[in-house]
């Protein structure tokens, strides 16, 4: 069994900026989890773990079909889920070109749904996980910093040129995401 999704990959420069929101966030010596910047990600599917038969197959209709035109993105905003309440995860938002990106989670959706995933419930809400809040240890001062950086947390745009189906592999460090596939948008240009 495979454990895999499907997400869009961030540039380096992103990467970068987001390791110094972490750093900075660490300092609150807050009780989370905190994700690895270089396995950073916008998930647009989970599929869970699948048998070698079935990504093969996820796999051949993902590139049969046209994904659309190539995009910008860029994060923006801090914030936590669930909205009120004691915070689970922290993250960072997305804005640019959204239309865009709801029309590509649509298009894969109508590729696979057929294939038998279930379908998210909850509406999509593109973000980039920072960390996962494992207890109230430190909670006050990290929802002060959240607080204080909320509105200032801008990174440089990308271009979404591609989107990756990653192999997700569980570790006591963190998980750590190996491609399987990529497929390409249409276009790519800046």
């Amino acid at each position: 069994m495979v454990r895999t999704f499907l997400a869009i990959p961030l540039p380096a420069s992103v990467k970068e900026t987001l390791a110094r929101l972490i750093k900075e966030l660490r300092e609150t010596s807050a009780d989370v989890r905190w994700v690895r910047p270089e396995g950073i990600h916008l998930t647009l599917w989970f599929f869970g773990s699948l048998s070698e038969d079935r990504l093969a197959r996820l796999k051949e209709a993902l590139a049969r079909e046209s994904l659309g035109e190539s995009f910008q993105l860029k994060g923006q905003g801090l914030g936590t889920f669930p909205p009120g309440g004691r915070p689970r995860v922290i993250w960072v938002g997305v804005s640019g070109d959204l239309d865009r990106l709801r029309e590509l989670k649509r298009r894969l959706d109508k590729i696979v749904v057929p294939l038998g995933f279930e379908p998210e419930r909850r509406p999509f809400t593109p973000h980039f996980t920072l960390g996962r809040v494992k207890s109230t240890r430190g909670l006050a001062r990290l929802l002060k910093a959240l607080s204080h950086l909320k509105e200032a947390v801008s990174l440089p745009p990308f271009e979404v040129r591609e989107i990756v189906l990653y192999r997700s592999d569980l570790r006591p460090d963190g998980a750590c995401y190996t491609p399987l596939r990529r497929y390409p948008l249409q276009g790519g240009g800046s």
